[in-house]
């Protein structure tokens, strides 16, 4: 019976080419977009849940209360992880991790800079990263151990064994090789390819014991069977009994659970990037929705043309559900023959889709779950694409059928289909503002003053070698006829690395304690980094030797300390006191969505981790940088020249955010082109349906125009109710997404026009070229026979 069934499906398909290539073009192109969507967030899904001990494993997280918010962060300082397991017995396993600038790691003339981690045995108690060779966890118990990912084995020796051997880190650390480790899954938040013992940090002396020194992220193991949120409730005061940070408390958060909802307000987990995983999961599911509707609006569109079939199958004995599964079988097909389609899309866009989300995602093809879930899929699709067909085409009365009076009703007047197409095009209306607002951000942002002159700029990790000749490395690259000014700093001008509640100033009200970035430099910075100088000087050690202890501050840090006159005023910032001597313009150099804060530039007390080149405008890049090179070469030898770029990594901030524009534009011309195709389907067989009216009428006198007119009409209403039914959706969505940037722009009503008249233009052009076509058609071709 099924071999039957499927005999007369595919008859049925290949005698309606157009209609058959419409829906299935429609459904491939939409299921390939599902499962494009669906790898991807299954790849999100599994982040750092693979791990044997995933459901014991946490990071650690505070909160604290300032000025009425409450502010999260999972930053720690060196003591924390020891005393907590010391305090709580339910604790098996602690770790610390650094995440500093990259390390570099020499052996011979082989210097590579790699992610480096300072951690604790715990590290690898708690994940699971497989070992290739040796003992991880043995290898951290000693100071002077390393471990290496395979890779980065393989880059500085070869294919020899690395077991045994030294590696040199930062020119001035040896360390032995203990261990290597395969390379760290792609499904990991993790990105080192090198572990160092936390001990060796103890034994330079580089972590302290000062409790307000938050520098390391805490990762915790508990014991099998703890409750977590009992835990968490005892858990909480332990800053506060440790430290005299009162105001601190502590939870520990999943490890499950912390790539996709990191994101924290009121001292709470709102989300994070689960709300854009979620989003394009169901923006990927309503994709392949319009496309089940263009199958059954077509499908349902043509019922008359099957009716007197029915009717014979009736009278022959065949019952309604003989009928059901034979139209079922014939939509499974057809769902079956998509998803071959949809297979070759996936196939072909696969890499370039990669490339689009930014992960590394793991080839489908290759596991056999994949396949499992498609059989899975293809019936689920087909059954339920098919089904209101199938019901409505088995349930025609053999007598209603032969009286024809099948044809009494107007070919598009069924109210069902009336609904589908108008939330298709809603939709469509839906995604193209969206996808306009969402630009009109992007732009809005990227057009931001930053305060400081990003192009020309670039900067470099400081070594060793290079802090010991500082002076000497700053007067050659300012002497070279390529560099305009030199900047050692704290941190590079894309990142605040250090910030504080605990500065104090004269009139400071003690229950005051706003949250103050700091950074550091040694001279010339205003001009390094095309600031503005409103007033006072820029910090100078070379010309002022007691600027070591000058401040410079920005507008937003002026107006938090309450200064009316600030130049000269007196910043205390734990055992140091600064003077302000210059104010500038607020800058920005953390996240440009983000509101203005308050910025403290001090003068070298700090150690100044990288030097920042501004190059000479109109120079050639090519010829300014090798000029730079030899100079660093000079001074940092055996060494790689690891030059960055600001406006680069400025650029970078805004990845998120454009790939998400990316990924709504790419959905969006997808739902476009699948409606336009059925609405195309549509208009044919109306006009197909309606020729020898409109052959009447042209008889009678009527011109091409009013019956091009004639057959739009009837889309062009539905359209327009899309247009009112999707603006206000869109402004919903829309406003709230808005919401979640500090700096933000705001809807203009003229998208709103825009789309609408844009989404009028697609729905006529697509229905007129049928409508044209028909309107132009000889009567007397079609009223011959009558």
């Amino acid at each position: 019976m099924w071999k039957n069934y499927l005999k007369i499906a595919w008859r049925n398909i290949t005698r309606s080419k157009g209609y058959a290539f419409i829906n299935i073009a429609g459904l491939g192109i939409g299921m390939a977009a599902s499962i494009l969507i669906l790898i991807w967030v299954q790849f999100e899904l599994s982040v750092d849940r693979f791990h044997e001990n995933s459901d014991r494993v946490y990071a650690n997280w505070r909160n604290a209360e300032m000025q009425g918010e409450i502010f999260t962060w999972d930053y720690t300082p060196a003591p924390y992880a020891p005393a907590m397991k010391e305090q709580f017995p339910e604790v098996a396993e602690v770790a610390r991790i650094t995440e500093w600038d990259q390390q570099l790691l020499t052996v011979g003339e082989n210097s590579f800079y790699e992610e480096a981690t300072f951690t604790d045995p715990g590290f690898f108690e708690m994940f699971s990263f497989e070992a290739l060779e040796g003992d991880p966890v043995a290898a951290l118990t000693e100071p002077n151990n390393i471990i290496l990912t395979e890779s980065v084995a393989k880059k500085l020796f070869g294919e020899s064994s690395a077991i045994g051997k030294s590696v040199t880190v930062d020119k001035q650390m040896d360390f032995e090789v203990k261990a290597v480790i395969k390379d760290l899954p792609k499904n990991t938040d993790f990105p080192f390819t090198a572990f160092l013992p936390f001990k060796k940090l103890e034994a330079m002396d580089w972590a302290d014991d000062y409790w307000g020194n938050n520098s390391y992220r805490t990762f915790t193991m508990l014991n099998e069977g703890t409750d977590l949120a009992a835990f968490n409730q005892k858990f909480n005061d332990f800053t506060a009994k440790n430290s005299e940070m009162k105001e601190v408390s502590d939870f520990l958060f999943p490890i499950g659970d912390l790539h996709l909802y990191s994101k924290f307000e009121n001292g709470k987990s709102v989300g994070g990037k689960i709300e854009m995983i979620r989003m394009f999961g169901i923006v990927s599911i309503i994709v392949l929705l319009i496309a089940a509707i263009n199958f059954v609006n077509l499908s349902t569109a043509q019922s008359d043309k099957r009716s007197k079939e029915v009717g014979i199958r009736k009278i022959s004995g065949a019952g309604k559900g003989m009928l059901i599964g034979q139209f079922l079988a014939e939509f499974i097909l057809i769902a079956l023959t998509a998803y071959t389609l949809a297979i070759v899309i996936v196939s072909l866009s696969f890499s370039w889709f990669k490339d689009l989300v930014g992960q590394d995602l793991a080839n489908p093809f290759s596991q056999p779950f994949f396949w499992g879930i498609s059989v899975i899929y293809v019936f689920v699709t087909g059954i339920l694409a098919g089904s209101y067909p199938a019901f409505l085409l088995s349930s025609y009365k053999p007598a209603v059928v032969f009286k024809s009076k099948m044809n009494a009703k107007k070919s598009f007047g069924l109210k069902p289909r009336e609904v589908l197409v108008v939330f298709q095009f809603a939709v469509v209306v839906t995604l193209i503002s969206s996808v306009w607002i969402v630009q009109d951000q992007m732009s809005f942002v990227q057009n931001r003053d930053l305060g400081i002159d990003k192009d020309n700029l670039i900067f470099h990790t400081v070594t060793e070698n290079m802090r010991e000749n500082k002076a000497a490395l700053r007067n050659e690259l300012i002497a070279l006829p390529e560099v305009e000014q030199v900047s050692f700093t704290f941190s590079p001008l894309t990142d605040i690395y250090s910030d504080t509640d605990g500065m104090e100033w004269q009139g400071k009200d003690p229950e005051y304690k706003p949250m103050i970035s700091r950074m550091g430099s040694d001279a010339n910075l205003v001009k390094t980094a095309g600031m503005e100088l409103i007033a006072g000087r820029d910090i100078d050690i070379y010309t002022y030797a007691g600027d070591s202890l000058s401040a410079l501050v920005n507008e937003k840090a002026v107006v938090v300390m309450g200064f009316d006159d600030p130049i000269g005023q007196v910043i205390k910032d734990d055992s140091y006191e600064f003077t302000i001597v210059g104010v500038v313009k607020d800058f920005i150099m953390e996240s440009p969505f983000d509101e203005v804060i308050p910025i403290m530039v001090m003068g070298p007390k700090r150690n100044l981790n990288f030097v920042h080149i501004r190059l000479a405008e109109g120079g050639d890049y090519a010829n300014s940088l090798a000029s730079v090179e030899t100079v660093f070469n000079k001074f940092n030898p055996d060494s790689p020249f690891d030059n960055k770029f600001v406006d680069e990594e400025h650029a970078r901030k805004f990845s998120s955010q454009e790939r998400t524009a990316k990924l709504t534009s790419l959905f969006t011309g997808l739902a476009v082109m699948i409606s336009c195709m059925g609405l195309f389907g549509l208009a044919t067989f109306i006009a197909e349906r309606r020729k020898k009216e409109i052959s009447v009428r042209k008889v009678m006198g009527a011109s091409v125009v009013s019956v091009v007119g004639l057959i739009s009409s009837e889309f062009t209403k539905l359209v327009v109710i899309s247009v009112i039914i999707g603006i206000p959706a869109t402004w919903y969505f829309m406003s709230d997404w808005l919401e979640t940037f500090a700096y933000r722009t705001s809807i203009n009503w003229t998208v709103f026009l825009w789309t609408g008249g844009l989404t009028l233009v697609i729905a006529l052009l697509t229905v007129s070229t049928q409508a044209i076509k028909a309107a132009l058609v000889n009567p007397a071709d079609t009223l011959k026979s009558e």
